[in-house]
């Protein structure tokens, strides 16, 4: 039935399939005598209508039945044949047909690569620490005061830098490019890090009172897509200074950020208490990090040792998911996803290098773990989803059936199982000194 079969590539595949004529005969027949079966016409009763009579006036509707039901059956055959197991649905294309002769067709498909990882025992990570150092726990302590500060009025004298001005800010498109917005009593710090430089120009040596307008062209690649590549005329009232009044750094201080809302003080709260608390964050933050960045490194090795094949299909799939995510951030940040004049095709470009990436590690962990016998069981899986729920504020309950009904629980499984491999390979990882 195979007449010819083209190895392409690792996860490419075509061959070309022929159906004999006496098998399209007698498929033929068979469609054509239930065919006979539902159809009326006039001068014939139900179900009596002949055969040949159905082959001349329904044609087409024949052609098409009979080439749908060898296709599929012929297709199904031919992949068992060649242990082919598609990924999507194959294409079938240069099919040939006559009802009194063979029917023939060329299949093109997609299959996963074969993967047979090596040497993924005792890649190389980093070493490092997650001890926080006194400087990091000092930053923490000042951004925490940052965070408790009062603010005092200026009188009597211009801005300077690192006062901070209140304003009220007006943005236009002059080309009609964006949205125009507004914010009132908004605060910025003269010369922040964080203030746009151009304000920061017109508010030093201003007076409160003060009225200006400035033009900004932003670069393509600014990072909110909302201004990038456009010009925003700002219109800016200063209405007020202000200085930035710390707290002292003192127990006071510390019972104030460790007391929870409508809550009392935990026993022993004090500058040391507080302390312990925020090295206790540091080294949590820290070890998350250090994990990260040793699971990079874990992975770089892997795809250095071991050369897979990434199928187009999951490339694709996979930067659509990677886009999806991106619309749900800019929605989430207020952008108007129509009127943001987004390059969804150039972003899918800027997107591919890195979902064909996460397509290769996931073939070589899911082989990992196929050959480490690394699975998930249902109570495992449970486990975590009540996890989730609880994070969620949802019931165990809730969760499972929304995931079941978005046919999501096997994905569920098999990130907890793809997590378990990359732990399996850190703890077989060899730290580098």
């Amino acid at each position: 039935m195979i007449t010819s079969f083209v190895d392409e590539s690792p996860t490419k595949k075509s061959l070309t399939v022929e159906i004999p004529v006496e098998e399209v005969r007698r498929v033929t027949d068979r469609t054509a005598r239930t065919l006979a079966k539902q159809v009326k016409l006039p001068g014939f009763r139900p179900g009596k209508v002949p055969v040949e009579l159905i082959k001349k006036r329904f044609a087409d509707t024949l052609k098409g039945e009979v080439v749908d039901q060898l296709v599929q059956e012929s297709v199904v055959t031919a992949l068992k044949e060649k242990n082919l197991v598609p990924l999507g649905s194959p294409k079938v294309d240069d099919l040939k047909f006559d009802f009194e002769g063979p029917l023939s067709f060329k299949v093109d498909l997609e299959v996963r690569p074969p993967v047979a990882p090596k040497d993924y025992r005792g890649l190389k990570v980093p070493s490092g620490s997650a001890a926080p150092t006194g400087e990091e726990i000092e930053a923490v302590l000042s951004r925490l005061r940052e965070g408790h500060a009062h603010y005092d009025p200026i009188e009597g004298r211009p801005a300077a830098d690192g006062d901070f001005a209140l304003v009220d800010i007006k943005g236009t498109f002059p080309a009609g490019d964006g949205k125009d917005f507004e914010a009132e009593k908004s605060l910025v710090e003269i010369a922040g890090d964080r203030t746009l430089p151009e304000l920061s120009a017109h508010l030093q040596s201003a007076l409160p009172g003060t009225n200006f307008s400035f033009q900004k062209d932003f670069p393509a690649d600014a990072p909110d897509p909302a201004f990038a590549g456009k010009t925003v005329l700002y219109n800016v009232h200063l209405a007020a200074l202000k200085s930035r009044v710390l707290p002292e750094l003192d127990d006071d201080f510390a019972r104030t950020v460790l007391t929870p809302r409508d809550g009392e003080p935990p026993e022993g709260a004090g500058l040391a208490l507080l302390r312990e608390k925020v090295a206790e964050s540091l080294t949590k933050d820290k070890e998350t990090a250090l994990r990260e960045t040793r699971r990079r490194a874990l992975l770089d090795g892997l795809l250095a040792l071991n050369d897979v094949a990434a199928p187009e299909s999951m490339t694709e799939a996979e930067i659509d998911s990677a886009l999806r995510d991106y619309a749900r951030h800019l929605a989430r940040q207020g952008v108007n996803l129509k009127e943001a004049q987004i390059d969804w095709n150039a972003l899918r470009g800027d997107a591919r290098d890195a979902a064909v990436r996460r397509v290769k590690e996931y073939l070589l962990l899911d082989a990992i773990g196929e050959a480490e016998g690394i699975g998930v069981t249902d109570t495992e899986l449970d486990a975590e989803l009540k996890r989730r729920a609880t994070a969620a504020g949802m019931s165990f309950a809730e969760l499972k059936a929304a995931l079941a009904k978005a046919e999501r629980l096997e994905g569920v499984r098999e990130e907890i199982r793809i997590e378990r491999v990359l732990d399996f390979l850190l703890a077989e990882a060899a730290v580098a000194g």
